[in-house]
């Protein structure tokens, strides 16, 4: 009997620790970031200064955060005004055209998922 009840507590622990994996915190970040990085190409150069832009930008974010609707899209624009200019600046021809055609990715990604919490 002792060995029945200790093969149904092993059981009943193993389903919640199972269960509890499920549960966990989703992987954060964008899984097409790593995989837009190799495509780009960057050059030994261009990684510390795209690594820094990225780092202005992940600062700039959370700023944002804390703002109203209004404000963001007022502090916003120039921001990333300057910013593509600068990455104009940073990358090639071919590299600008894989960067914008992962922002248009991204962008579309943002408003299917809108329109579902409608």
């Amino acid at each position: 009997m002792n060995k029945i009840w200790i093969l149904i507590l092993t059981a009943v622990l193993s389903f919640n620790a199972q269960a509890a994996d499920k549960k966990g915190e989703k992987a954060k970040g964008n899984p097409n970031y790593a995989k837009l990085i190799a495509e780009l190409k960057l050059t030994a150069e261009q990684k510390p200064k795209f690594q820094a832009l990225q780092k202005e930008q992940k600062a700039f974010m959370a700023k944002q955060k804390k703002r109203s609707a209004a404000e963001k899209k007022e502090a916003g624009r120039p921001f990333y005004k300057a910013r593509n200019a600068k990455l104009k600046e940073l990358f090639t021809e071919e590299q600008m055209a894989t960067w914008k055609a992962y922002q248009a990715k991204q962008r579309a990604a943002r408003e299917k998922k809108a329109k579902e919490k409608k």
